[in-house]
């Protein structure tokens, strides 16, 4: 591969494992984050056994969903991307920006009509990597 092929390679790579890594901690989690008390206005303790329940069920799925991806990503990146399968310079980018984009547009809501301190910057910071990846991969 050429440096501009590496160079997008990792502008993909970047933002795939930060949704693994998210995913794991959405996984692995006991009580819900920071910013989702912050949103709540309570702290887990606080919380319901039910509402505990339902809370974990649901940041268990949408972790195992941004693994999915992720593994996905780094798997097209590693058995397509890096031989030039035409199909990979469309999927990684598609892929990537759906779970990228629909993580931001969540976390800036969230964080308009709570006032939660959501984590926002990573998500923008993965779209303008995919974005540049995209570029970069057609050089």
């Amino acid at each position: 591969m050429d440096g501009f092929t590496w160079a997008a390679f990792a502008c993909y790579l970047v933002p795939a494992v930060g949704a693994v890594i998210g995913g794991i901690v959405g996984m692995i989690s006991k009580e819900f984050l920071v910013y989702h008390a912050q949103a709540l206005g309570k702290t887990w303790a606080e919380l319901d056994g039910k509402l505990k329940t339902l809370l974990l069920a649901f940041m268990t799925s949408v972790g195992l969903a941004n693994l999915v991806v992720g593994l996905s990503v780094i798997a097209m990146l590693i058995f397509a991307f890096i031989s030039r399968a035409l199909w990979s310079y469309y999927a990684i980018p598609v892929i990537s920006l759906i779970l990228a984009v629909h993580t931001l547009i969540v976390m800036l809501d969230l964080k308009k009509k709570t006032g939660a301190k959501t984590p926002y910057i990573p998500a923008a910071l993965g779209i303008v990597l995919i974005v540049i990846g995209f570029v970069l991969s057609f050089f």
